[in-house]
């Protein structure tokens, strides 16, 4: 996900934040990562609570003949760090190549702690992606530890609410208390743009492990890539796959649904999303290229409307629960990161104007 700490200040902040005092001590609690294995040699390195801020991406670890290969990198130091303790449980062989799925940081911020630990990796992503990486889109960084902040003091005051249903009270106090280690690792940082990029297809080879980078289509960004583990049929798929709740800012609805046509198509037996479990069927898939075919329909008839007005006739309540199940945080992320912004994109697709990454 891109920016999710703003995009919620965005929809539920009103008033200025005050200080959330920065705790380097906390950090590497909150940025703590875990392991589970996902095929033989392939792992999965995650952040546990993926409902929880800081809302980290998937990391997945392929283990070659004489090196390994990561795909993504973790979004921040602190989880850079986490990151590279884990990989070194888990073999003695260096890291070779850092592959990005996409730019949004929370899958590459923690690339620097990765190229600290084997000076020869190399990273790489697609042409566009690193295009993202090296320009404006990547300019929210800068204020990264500003917003997380604004987000811990908000959720302070919603946690103490009494007029909010307890779910919601209690995860707005996961928010607050997360606060200072999230604000105290959100310093400090910069990207890395990809050392070598590809358009369509980049193959790091391999007797028994080889791993296939691939751009299938325009979808959560402009950029996305996916690493298909042919052997063992695993396939990674950043943020064109996140779960329980989508992501959608800066998306291209029609686009992304083809390319989610073409993920399906391969023959995996677990595939890993940007964010979430390992999944082992097409379900989320299918229902997110549901969902994205029923937003469209609805937006579509409504595109010379201002999109304030579209907002408040189009209803997606149905779409929301099939994500959600009704459950109150859920339906708080859905809103956040997943429903307006993709109403906002597919109206554009509509009018025929163009959506740009990093730009509302």
């Amino acid at each position: 996900m891109l920016r999710p700490a703003l995009a919620l200040l965005l929809v539920l902040l009103a008033l200025p934040a005050r200080a959330v005092e920065p705790d380097p001590a906390q950090a590497p609690r909150v940025f703590a990562r875990e392991t589970v294995e996902v095929a033989p040699g392939v792992w999965l390195i995650h952040k546990p609570a993926v409902t929880d801020p800081p809302f980290e991406g998937n990391v997945t670890v392929i283990e070659q003949a004489r090196e390994l290969v990561v795909i993504d990198a973790g979004g921040s130091p602190a989880s850079g760090r986490a990151i590279v303790a884990e990989i070194r449980k888990l073999s003695s062989k260096p890291v070779r190549w850092i592959a990005y799925t996409h730019y949004h940081g929370d899958h590459n911020l923690g690339a620097g702690e990765l190229l600290k630990a084997w000076p020869e990796a190399v990273t790489v992503s697609t042409a566009k992606t690193r295009e993202n990486m090296a320009g404006p889109p990547m300019a929210y960084v800068a204020g990264y530890a500003a917003s997380y902040a604004g987000m811990a003091d908000f959720a302070a005051g919603q946690a103490a609410d009494p007029k909010l249903p307890e779910a919601l009270r209690a995860g707005w106090a996961r928010v607050a208390a997360a606060g200072p280690g999230m604000v105290a690792g959100y310093s400090g940082m910069q990207a890395y743009p990809a050392q070598r990029t590809f358009t369509d297809r980049f193959v790091i080879p391999d007797a028994r492990a080889p791993v296939e980078l691939v751009f299938l289509g325009r979808g959560n960004t402009d950029g996305d890539a996916v690493a298909w583990m042919p052997r063992q049929k695993v396939l990674a798929a950043g943020d064109l796959v996140v779960a329980p709740v989508p992501y959608a800012a800066h998306t291209y609805p029609g686009e992304w649904i083809a390319t989610l046509g073409k993920l399906e198509a391969y023959d995996f037996r677990r595939l890993v999303p940007g964010h979430g479990p390992v999944q082992s069927d097409r379900a989320h898939i299918r229902r997110l290229a549901a969902a994205l075919e029923e937003v469209r329909a609805r937006v579509a008839p409504l595109k010379d409307l201002p999109l304030e007005e579209v907002r408040k006739r189009v209803d997606l309540a149905d779409v929301k629960a099939g994500f959600t199940g009704g459950d109150p945080w859920l339906e708080v992320l859905i809103d956040a990161v997943f429903t307006g912004d993709l109403v906002a994109n597919a109206w554009k697709e509509a009018r025929g104007e163009a959506v740009v990454q990093g730009k509302g």
